[in-house]
């Protein structure tokens, strides 16, 4: 099932095969295969397994594409979600999957066009912060943020999300374990003090960047693989109507 057919198709007819743990695995293994070639390429091209991710990247796109994806199934839920309660008011619980879908429009275009790195940029500017050590992890802070603010949310609707437990709850803990692993290597590679101290000199630090760089990449797209998994199941399960009306 590929994301293309995510967003343009229909759920299939019988879900059986497409139970939401088998899903999850296929999905983390074709990012996986994403990940290896990358990295593949990046060493045999320069030597640096993190040359072909980041920004302006083919995996950007990827990145991109999985977080649109998402950002569907969410929009998919709330139709679904909808149309089982009476009258056409709008129900506060539901609104969760509106919420979530905008929230990974966003991500997307945070991802595209850079927003939270241009975002450090101005908050360094505003406050005539000096290049430090805290400075530079100014983005990673707010990589963060958006996964805490995207907890919040679903705790705070846990209700409505429950009804999909069995859908996403290991989707969701796998994909905050592996946006947290992001977020950690991002860190480690943006800190020149930490390399030299773990390498013990610039040759080393600088082969260690680059491995925890390509870890930020690898990881984010596993993330992000895993939310894919979890709405699109979540979304198989409200269009077929086995949750309860609100």
């Amino acid at each position: 099932m590929t994301c293309g057919a995510i967003l343009l198709g229909s759920a299939p007819r019988s879900t059986r095969m497409h139970t939401p743990h088998r899903l999850l695995l296929r999905i983390i293994i074709a990012n996986l295969v994403l990940v290896g070639f990358t990295v593949c390429l990046g060493l045999w091209k320069s030597g640096n397994p993190s040359r072909y991710f980041g920004e302006g990247r083919f995996t950007t796109g990827a990145s991109c594409l999985q977080l649109l994806a998402v950002a569907a199934c969410a929009f998919g839920i709330f139709m679904a979600r909808r149309r089982t309660i009476p009258g056409s008011r709008l129900i506060a619980p539901t609104l969760v999957w509106l919420l979530v879908g905008v929230g990974f429009v966003f991500l997307a275009c945070d991802d595209a066009f850079q927003i939270h790195e241009d975002l450090d940029h101005k908050i360094q500017a505003f406050f005539q912060m000096r290049p430090t050590a805290l400075g530079d992890h100014i983005d990673d802070a707010l990589i963060a943020f958006y996964g805490l603010i995207g907890l919040a949310v679903l705790w705070i609707c846990r209700r409505e999300v429950l009804r999909f437990r069995p859908e996403m709850q290991a989707a969701l803990v796998i994909g905050f374990i592996f946006l947290a692993l992001s977020v950690a290597c991002d860190a480690l590679a943006g800190d020149r003090g930490v390399l030299l101290s773990l390498g013990g000199d610039a040759t080393t630090a600088k082969w260690l960047d680059g491995w925890f760089s390509a870890g930020d990449g690898a990881f984010m797209l596993l993330g992000e693989g895993s939310f894919l998994a979890g709405f699109y199941s979540a979304w198989l399960a409200a269009r077929s109507a086995r949750t309860l009306p609100a």
